[in-house]
């Protein structure tokens, strides 16, 4: 099928959500998704503060847990990277796979993306670089290296501490993540926090590891490490919209026609019970939108 009545961007656990509703009411979504079902998840050490859940529940499980539950609905997902939304003739257009997908409402789940580091990372170290965390949850015995002060930062570490030697790097000396965390951090003897210290170069030592090159308030110094990862912010995933789109996209919210939920509008607010609630609640929008348009 290449028009749907809605199409959903993106299954974290907004898009996620939005869907389950809409299948609740008889309307089927399509649910485009170019990675991994279940959004930042993946990387999540612990979940405690969604409900249901004492004693909290990581990531991946809770993942688990919602694929299960779809798995009662028949939902329509595609996976493949969206390269272009627009809207012409009333209707929104889906660039996917050198196709075209129509739908007279869209929900945009899309969620966030990394920032980037901005010193030079040589292409021989690119493939030890990452944003994200899953893909090093299997390592063992590694040497990891975090930049970052905030919560994401901090969770990393004791997700991955629990096989592997972490050092977190503050670029300055404000912290910004949650109190527990910081206490759980600083209480675990396989993470270490450095303050003051920022990476000015990295390169590719003779054991085929990476080696950081920092400045300290203390002068120079360096870090070697099997992975390092970026954990110093993350803005709106939009870089699919057109200008156009931009443009019209509060009078197509005005209208019912748009979406925006989760993370990509929650800012500092990205908790999956929040994404969950956006999700709902936009799928009772888009219920009494089609009743009333009839």
């Amino acid at each position: 099928m290449k028009s749907w009545e809605v199409i959903i961007v993106g299954a974290g656990p907004a898009g996620l959500a939005t869907a389950l509703q809409l299948e609740r009411y008889g309307i089927k979504p399509l649910v485009i998704e170019r990675n991994k079902i279940g959004g930042l998840l993946h990387n999540a050490n612990l979940v405690e503060n969604y409900p249901g859940f004492p004693g909290g529940i990581t990531g991946p499980r809770l993942i688990d847990r919602f694929m299960k539950q779809i798995e009662d609905y028949e939902i329509n997902f595609l996976k493949a990277q969206l390269e272009f939304l627009d809207i012409t003739d009333n209707k929104f257009e889906f660039k996917v796979r050198r196709e075209t997908l129509f739908s007279k409402i869209s929900v945009i789940a899309s969620g966030t993306k990394p920032r980037y580091f901005d010193f030079n990372i040589p292409g021989e170290v690119r493939n030890l670089v990452s944003y994200e965390i899953y893909p090093l949850l299997g390592e063992e015995g590694k040497q990891i290296v975090i930049v970052g002060a905030g919560d994401a930062a901090f969770d990393y570490a004791l997700n991955l501490s629990n096989k592997n030697y972490v050092r977190i790097l503050n670029r300055g000396k404000k912290i910004s993540c949650l109190p527990l965390l910081l206490e759980r951090s600083k209480s675990n003897p396989r993470i270490q926090y450095l303050e003051d210290t920022m990476i000015a170069e990295i390169s590719l030592n003779a054991e085929g590891r990476i080696t950081l090159h920092c400045n300290t308030h203390q002068g120079s110094r360096q870090i070697d490490a099997d992975f390092l990862v970026g954990a110093i912010g993350r803005e709106p995933n939009l870089d699919f919209l057109s200008s156009q789109f931009s443009e019209k996209a509060i009078q197509l919210e005005n209208s019912g026609k748009l979406y925006f939920v989760g993370d990509v509008i929650n800012g500092f607010y990205r908790q999956t019970g929040i994404a969950v609630g956006n999700g709902i609640s936009a799928a009772m929008k888009i219920y009494n939108h089609l009743k009333e348009n009839l």
